[in-house]
């Protein structure tokens, strides 16, 4: 029976097919779980609201100057997926699989004898950690994309130089393939590079001198050389005008010798960290103290059936067993000199690669390098099969795990923007045009203002085709510094890619979060004393203009069917951002009968402050009693309270008629809280 159950694990692994099943299956594992539940992030946002203002045909646009068939991939994602997450999510899920199936057939190309190793190498490339980026669908695509072209490009051209019948169709191809790689993105110009060093390796086998093998070398890279030169000056002609300028020749132009060196070291840690570092970082467990229980065992699960289903496929793999390890070597020349070339696009722009967001979307043409250097070194580094195995298992393993802990940060991100709008037009049901929002950096690290300004405008304006675009969100911190901020001959204009923005100081409207505490909107008359403001969004409260929230209207702007088809749950929050708009209409009795269903639900205020609204209500409602208790529960909750209470009741006192219990109230909490020093 243990017999033919290994005969038939051999006969499966050994199918030719086997490693598309593999790869699908760590694909999956890797990525493929958690995309229900992901969202778009960073520039997802622009690019999908673009395709919703000017139709599919408008990705054409995107990056036209500088990657000119970048917005096809956008349109043909378009086209396929609309402006549904979780069919962008399968979209980018196939181009990464294709790249990954792409790069072992290229592989296969130049060690058709080494299956094993390839399939070492192949599954390194699918789940290398170090880009975290594989859910920001919607931009990556355009970056993902390319890998399947380059590497179909070097899988012809590695044919053409083993096999020179029909050399030109092939190289043709090859050729073709090549262009739309560089004209996609310049993310992989360094990585062209890397075909003198394939070609020698091919050439190198059958020579016995390296002499003889320089020339040979020339003539065969010869027909890539042309087109990327064109490319390459191409690129550099239009730098001055399109994002990513190239600043290496000004950078070396001014920069002393201790600079060079500094710029230097910072390029070898680059290709240290992306290279090999990057795969110490997959055994990071999750953090106990921003993973539960169940999150960690769901971890601990995925990796644990990741690396036994790898291991058992690997083992049961055909060996070809050598007496000297050629293989490795070339995998450690052709490993070391794509990682050493791969990063020269972001090197000459300023560019630097990281492995945190957003820098880690830079590693991408580092991982072809990685895989290989990673796969050369545990097959020198050990003699015995199993060794070897067990290793790239517990690695992959690891890896598969990593993502899924990324994965989850995605999912709360997106949970995260999903309450931030949601709060947001629960408290503004409309806002005139050409107002600036600006807020304090959200939590939401994927995304920036830049990214939120796009559903912003989609909620209120969702008619928006042309023109001035109606709103534009900023990062105080971000745009304007945390020192102290003076905005009254800042111009607050400019061009969202393809839509001009102006507004000025007098059209700005300041909001607050930091959650768990609700979204605030601010204003110097209601919020000069809020408790630990940071000092940067203190500066900006007197430009706050709350009458640029259109109050009198009947309902409230409606979320884009992205981010509307999750329920608001009425909550704490929900409730108060009711009822603080209800206070900006002095509609009082709301107030106080929105606070009698908040304060009886199983939830709570999340800040003291957020209890100001409702003894404001309480207090024009004639129930004093319920404003005092209010006044000093929040009081007893946050010590530094006691200002933001007695502007609150100065603010009573000065629009309510006199009556004795009113009167004794304003004594006692004058009187505790020493308001007379404020």
């Amino acid at each position: 029976m243990y017999k033919k159950i290994t005969e038939t694990a051999k006969k499966v692994a050994q199918n030719k097919y086997s490693l598309f099943i593999v790869l699908l299956f760590a694909c999956i594992l890797a990525y493929g779980i958690n995309i229900p539940w992901m969202g778009f992030y960073w520039d997802d946002w622009p690019w999908i609201w673009f395709s919703n203002v000017l139709g599919p045909e408008g990705m054409l646009q995107i990056d036209v100057e500088h990657r000119p068939i970048s917005g096809v991939v956008l349109w043909i994602g378009a086209l396929l997926s609309g402006d549904n997450p979780l069919r962008w999510q399968i979209y980018n899920f196939i181009l990464r699989f294709l790249g990954a199936l792409a790069l072992g057939w290229s592989l296969k190309k130049i060690w058709p004898e080494h299956r094993e190793q390839i399939t070492w190498a192949t599954l390194l490339f699918l789940i290398y950690p170090g880009f975290g980026q594989q859910f920001v669908a919607v931009n990556n695509s355009r970056h993902l994309f390319p890998l399947i072209t380059f590497f179909l490009s070097i899988g012809l051209m590695v044919k053409t130089v083993r096999d020179r019948n029909r050399f030109w169709l092939f190289t043709g191809f090859s050729l073709v393939l090549s262009l739309i790689t560089m004209f996609t993105t310049e993310y992989y110009y360094g990585l062209e590079l890397i075909r003198p060093v394939i070609i020698w390796i091919l050439i190198r086998r059958g020579e016995k001198r390296f002499s003889q093998t320089i020339l040979p070398t020339i003539k065969a890279w010869l027909p890539y050389v042309i087109p990327l030169l064109g490319v390459f000056i191409w690129r550099f002609t239009i730098s001055r005008s399109v994002n990513y300028q190239i600043t290496l020749f000004n950078d070396i132009g001014s920069s002393s010798d201790q600079n060079t060196l500094q710029q230097i070291w910072g390029g070898l840690q680059d290709i240290f960290s992306s290279g090999i570092g990057v795969w110490f970082t997959a055994f990071q467990l999750p953090n106990p103290s921003l993973f539960g229980f169940r999150s960690r065992m769901y971890y601990l699960g995925i990796v644990l059936i990741s690396a036994v289903g790898v291991l058992i496929y690997l083992i049961f793999l055909q060996r070809v067993k050598e007496q000297k390890n050629v293989w490795g070597q070339e995998a450690l020349i052709i490993g070391v000199s794509a990682l050493v070339i791969s990063p020269i696009p972001f090197w000459v722009t300023g560019l630097d690669p990281r492995l945190t967001f957003p820098n880690d979307r830079l590693n991408l043409p580092m991982i072809f390098g990685a895989s290989l250097l990673l796969t050369s070194i545990i097959s020198l580094a050990f003699k015995r099969d199993v060794y070897k195995v067990l290793l790239l298992s517990i690695i992959i393993g690891f890896s598969i795990g990593s993502h899924n802990q990324n994965a989850i940060n995605y999912r709360r991100d997106w949970k995260y923007q999903i309450a931030f709008f949601q709060q947001f037009t629960t408290r503004i049901p409309a806002l005139e045009e050409n107002t600036a929002i600006l807020v304090n950096e959200l939590p939401n690290n994927r995304s920036t203002d830049n990214s939120l300004t796009a559903p912003l405008n989609w909620t209120y304006a969702p008619d928006y085709s042309t023109g001035n675009m109606p709103l534009n969100m900023y990062y105080i911190e971000l745009r304007f510094g945390r020192e102290e901020t003076s905005l009254e001959n800042t111009p607050l204009s400019g061009v969202y890619r393809f839509f001009p923005y102006e507004s000025s100081p007098e059209q700005i409207l300041v909001v607050y979060h930091r959650p768990p505490a609700c979204l605030r909107v601010m204003d110097a008359e209601q919020q000069h004393y809020y408790p630990l403001l940071p000092s940067f969004v203190k500066d900006v409260l007197p430009y706050s203009h709350a009458d640029r929230i259109i109050t009198d209207i009947e309902t409230s702007a409606v979320l884009p069917e992205i981010l509307s088809k999750y329920p608001h749950p009425e909550n704490w929050c929900y409730y108060f951002e009711k009822a603080d708009l209800a206070r900006q209409r002095q509609d009082w009795e709301q107030v106080a009968k929105l606070g009698d269903i908040a304060f009886h639900l199983e939830d709570s205020p999340n800040h003291a402050s957020e209890r100001v609204p409702f003894i404001e209500g309480y207090a024009h409602a004639g129930r004093w009693n319920r404003a005092e208790e209010l006044t000093f529960e929040a009081l007893e909750i946050n010590k530094f309270m006691g200002p933001m209470l007695c502007e609150a009741w100065e603010r009573i006192e000065a629009t309510t008629s006199p009556s004795t219990e009113r009167d004794e109230i304003l004594d006692t909490i004058n009187s505790q809280l020493n308001c007379d020093l404020y």
